[in-house]
Order: C-alpha cells, then structure tokens, then sequence
C-alpha cells in the first residue's frame, strides 16, 4: 500500500496484522468510489477516523498501537465517472497521494475499529464508522453496507426488552400479524377527536394504535391529557371487545423534553413509546427501554436521508441492525418493503438484521407500512416467511366506503379467510 504521507512506521499503524485480536475490534464494510489510489483512500479512512495524527513535535512518540483503525482489505471493483459530491482538496495529509485523471475507482474496503475507543456506547460507534468519511474531497460517494460484532462486544447489550415473543406475551397475540393505526389526520386533531377515532380502528379488530411521529405535545392536544384519555379508552374497548387493545405514545421531542414525556406516559399507563433514533441518538432507545420497562418503537423518520441512495450512506440492514443492538422492539423496514420496488436480497437482508442469531439479544419484530392493504397479507406473509410482523396501515383502514371500522374489520377477516385456506 503505497503513500508519500506516511512513514513506514506511521503506516503500519493503520494496517492489519496477524498479531492483533479479531475480537478487540468491530469490522466495517464500505463501498467507496474515490479519485485518489483507492489503498491511500483506505488508510486516509482509517487515519481520520482514528489517531487522524501520529505525531507531534516537542512530544515523545505516543503509544497508539492498540487505538489505530486499521485496514484489513481494499479491493478495485471497477471505475465509473458519474459525479455524487462536488470533489475538493485540502492542504492536509490525507489529500497527498495519486489522483486518477478522470472519474473514479469504485471499492470495497474493510476496516477494523478498535473497541477500546468507543466501548459501549453506540452513538461514539456510529461516530467512530461514518464521523467525517464523506467530508473528504477525493470521495465521490461512501456507504457502509455491513458492520461486524464479535460475540463478546455484543455481551455488552441486552437488545431489545421483550423481542418478538415478549411482545406478543405481553399484547396477547399469537402467531398473526399485529395490526396498527397511526394517527390520521397525524396534526390538527384534539384529543377527543383522536380518542374517538382510535376508539373505532379497536373496535374494528385490529389490536392498536399509536401516535403519528407528527402528533406531539402542543396546545391543540397535550400530551399528558392525550395519554390519559387514550388509555382510558383502551381500557374501555378491551371490556367491550374481549380482546387485549394497546397504545404506543410518541415521545419524539428535544432530550429532556423526551425524558419528562416518558415519565409521564409511564404515570398514565401506555402500553409503549414510539422514538426516533436518527434525531434523538442512537443511545435513546436504550435509556427509554432501561428507564421505563416499557417496548419501544423504532420509527424511521430521518432514516432514508441515510439510507435510500444506493451508494451513498448506510445500507439498510445495518441500520437496522443497530437499532436492534441498541433495544428496539419494533423497528420500522424500509417503505419499499414488501413491494415490487424493492430487491428481494435487500428484503432478506433486513429481516436477517432483524431475526437472525446475533449473540443472546432477542429478535425484533419487522414493522411494515406504507399502503398495505388487506388484499396484500399473502404477499406480505410469503416475504417474511411467518406472522411474525407489525402491519401499521391507515390509508386501506381510511378509505374503507364503510368507514373506519370496518375498515379496520376487513385486516381481521382476510387473515382468517388466509388461515382457512380461501
């Protein structure tokens, strides 16, 4: 691996060796499509978001051996020569080294990450993987399409509280699909207006609501009167139906805000929180799970700034693996999912992140949504291979010509028809 930059000693500090222990690190997966030598772009990754310097002046050398980043593999794919971010270079290290004359390699590149440096927390992770890789001139586009943990760093996390099997225990579901309402109109509704509304959908059949990512607290409906009243009604429709009914409330707001809408949704009773991981930090759904023993949604809003470019960002899957490993119940699948629009690889994949072993954390249950409908459930149960999925669906329940309810009622009725063989 060729480089001006870096002294022989400098560079061996940012490349595997046979002597380092696999399990002391986690392995990320890139693909990268660079101008520059595409081995100088690996340790360039690896040197910034790493040590980014070795050595200083007036200093004696540091002992950075065991904190360095370092390059496992580098292999050239191909070349292409369409734009994705403007190119630049600056007058730092990292930018010293051949330029391609015209377009760029096209790479996969692996990287060790030292464990040592960021421990338990995910956000310093997620931070130490992605950090400032997209800010160098001589990327054209990067995206992380796998990350690897060692079984022992994952004995650092519990996961996900209740998993799948948790979740139907505790709701008192088995084997079917879950049917969800979120709040529509998602803004502008007060609370009676909303109560009643979720009231119907319950009543309908399905087993229950939540709260729009966009229906926070404000004046036209507060959030701890909001709460109250929807678990009142709960309670109501369970005595009327016979059925376990349950309430999911958003507590998507700024961090301390967060914290004092958890405590109040606990007081009232709710059955489970809906966050947002990509606006409040990777860390949130492990300090709601821990603070309120309560099943926590992981919703999606942000998400696909991340992850819907093909080459750009992070490949689905590996976020939904985090949010898996950080203690997601319930995370929300890509709104392609289960459609024509989606690659079905793609589709294993997520539900790999979502099902398969991953040390002892439990599985988390598949949330789809976006336009499923009642005529879908086959198709959606033949992609995942079993009951075990949330359907969240609001416009199928909406347009019902014989309102919501029984909106609501035909979700129920096509799963039994599909149960019986029709």
């Amino acid at each position: 691996m060729g480089t001006e930059i870096l002294s022989i000693k400098d560079k061996s500090l940012f490349l595997w060796n046979d002597s380092l222990k696999i399990n002391d690190y986690i392995i990320a997966n890139y693909y990268v499509e660079t101008s520059l030598d595409p081995e100088f772009t690996a340790i360039a990754i690896a040197m910034e978001q790493s040590a980014t310097t070795t050595l200083l002046k007036g200093f004696k050398k540091f002992n950075l051996s065991d904190s360095t980043a370092r390059v496992i593999s580098v292999e050239v794919m191909g070349e292409s020569e369409e734009i994705i971010l403007p190119q630049y270079r600056l007058k730092t290290a990292v930018y010293t080294g051949n330029y391609k004359d015209k377009g760029f390699y096209n790479c996969l590149i692996k990287i060790a990450f030292p464990i040592a440096n960021f421990e338990r927390s995910l956000t310093n992770l997620w931070n130490a993987v992605g950090g400032e890789i997209t800010r160098m001139g001589f990327i054209n586009t990067t995206r992380i399409i796998d990350i690897d943990f060692p079984e022992n760093y994952l004995e650092n996390f519990k996961g996900p509280l209740y998993g799948i099997k948790g979740i139907r225990d505790r709701f008192k579901i088995e084997k079917r699909p879950i049917f969800v309402r979120s709040t529509r109109p998602a803004v502008g509704l007060k609370t009676k207006e909303m109560v009643e509304i979720a009231r119907r959908v319950l009543r309908g059949g399905f087993d229950g609501v939540k709260d729009d990512e966009l229906t926070v607290d404000n004046s036209i409906s507060s959030f701890k009167e909001r709460v109250k009243k929807m678990v009142d009604m709960i309670k109501r429709v369970e005595d009327d139906t016979g059925e376990k009914k349950f309430y999911i409330a958003n507590i998507i707001d700024d961090p301390i805000k967060t914290l004092k809408l958890a405590e109040i949704a606990v007081k009232a009773g709710v059955d489970g929180l809906l966050i947002a991981p990509a606006i409040q930090g990777l860390g949130m759904v492990r300090e709601i799970s821990k603070l309120t023993g309560l099943p926590v949604l992981s919703h999606n809003s942000w998400v696909e700034f991340l992850t819907r470019h093909p080459k750009f960002g992070v490949k689905e899957n590996v976020w939904l693996k985090i949010q898996r490993i950080s203690g997601a119940d319930m995370i929300m699948l890509p709104g392609n999912f289960a459609t024509e629009f989606i690659d079905r690889e793609l589709e294993i994949e997520c539900l790999s992140a979502c099902f398969s072993k991953l040390g002892k954390i439990f599985p988390s249950f598949p949330v789809l949504a976006g336009g499923k409908t009642p005529e879908g459930l086959r198709d959606y149960l033949k992609r995942i291979g079993s009951g075990d999925f949330i359907l969240i669906a609001a416009t199928a329940v909406d347009s019902h010509p014989d309102g919501i309810e029984e909106g609501a009622r035909r979700f129920r009725e096509a799963w039994k028809e599909m149960e019986k063989g029709k």
